[in-house]
């Protein structure tokens, strides 16, 4: 989906630096919180801003590389007064290198971009590589968590998963939603209400 250029939306992101930050300090204090969760691919913010709200003691890490989509987020989270969501506008591959071994309790990948080409296969974000990283990243039990409307990218992802070092896997062909437990982005309100079929894969780390 073509997302339009929003000037103002990539300025604010500059204006707004204790919001949107560039560079990964995990020595932050923000990152003393008890549980501390990442969201790779954030969008306009839905999901994030939820769990947010209702878990005010666990910090959210919103990564965004959409620049313009990434300064919607950073006005709702100011907006919304919100203190416990630190949004990254780049490239997650970025930040690997500055995030220390089991840092997160759990990550979040909703409605990646598929990469439906099979030349384009190692920039899912649910490719080996990735998984090696997740693995790494997240705490003893920490999950990961995928969602996708998209069964050939799901259909990908369970290989990839099954392959990997993660373990207690769950694969949920038809994902019904839990309203208790989970929130929705801005892409699954809009498939749920076309009865789009959610896909649905949780991971733990040995």
């Amino acid at each position: 989906m073509r997302v339009k250029y929003k000037p103002w939306a990539v300025q604010y992101l500059v204006d707004h630096p204790d919001v949107a930050k560039e560079k990964f300090d995990p020595n932050d204090d923000f990152f003393k919180a008890p549980k501390i969760a990442l969201e790779i691919g954030s969008g306009k913010g839905d999901f994030i801003l939820t769990l947010a709200k209702r878990n005010p003691d666990t910090h959210y890490v919103s990564v965004e590389v959409i620049r313009s989509v990434a300064g919607v987020l950073a006005k709702k989270i100011v907006d919304n007064k919100m203190d416990n969501i630190l949004l990254y506008p780049v490239d997650v591959e970025f930040l690997f290198e500055a995030i220390p071994d089991g840092f997160f309790d759990v990550i979040y990948l909703n409605f990646s971009d598929p990469w439906p080409k099979k030349k384009h296969a190692k920039r899912r974000l649910t490719f080996h590589k990735f998984l090696d990283q997740y693995h790494r990243l997240l705490k003893e039990n920490g999950k990961v968590i995928f969602k996708t409307d998209n069964t050939g990218l799901y259909e990908f992802s369970m290989e990839e998963f099954k392959n990997s070092k993660f373990v207690n896997i769950s694969f949920i062909d038809d994902y019904v939603f839990d309203e208790t437990n989970d929130a929705m982005t801005e892409y699954e309100t809009k498939f749920r209400a076309e009865g789009k079929v959610i896909h649905k894969i949780i991971a733990q780390r040995s």
